[in-house]
């Protein structure tokens, strides 16, 4: 569960974006710091999941520090918003405070 100190809507998207399948524009983005991919969002298409948006960080085997690294949220802008949030967090060595 998210807490509130971690909201991310209303935020402009710092990174690059693009989509994740050259020639198949759609449901599936990779974003990029620079030329580093830092993770990915896309629609799954399955039963019960086609109204949520999958995102993953790419965290590369660092420490977490209580961060998840991947999860669904309701958008597309909002995944998007939930990795950089995440990736920046990650990045920078933030603890998560989890209480």
């Amino acid at each position: 569960m998210w807490k509130m100190w971690e909201a991310v809507s209303h935020r402009k998207l710092k990174y690059k974006w693009r989509h994740g399948w050259k020639g198949k524009p759609g449901d599936d983005f990779v974003a990029f710091n620079g030329d580093q991919q830092i993770g990915r969002i896309f629609q799954i298409h399955e039963p019960g999941l086609t109204d949520r948006w999958f995102w993953i960080v790419m965290a590369d085997g660092g420490p977490r520090l209580d961060w998840p690294v991947a999860g669904f949220e309701e958008t597309a802008y909002i995944a998007a918003r939930r990795l950089e949030m995440v990736y920046e967090n990650i990045k920078s060595g933030k603890q998560r405070m989890v209480s």
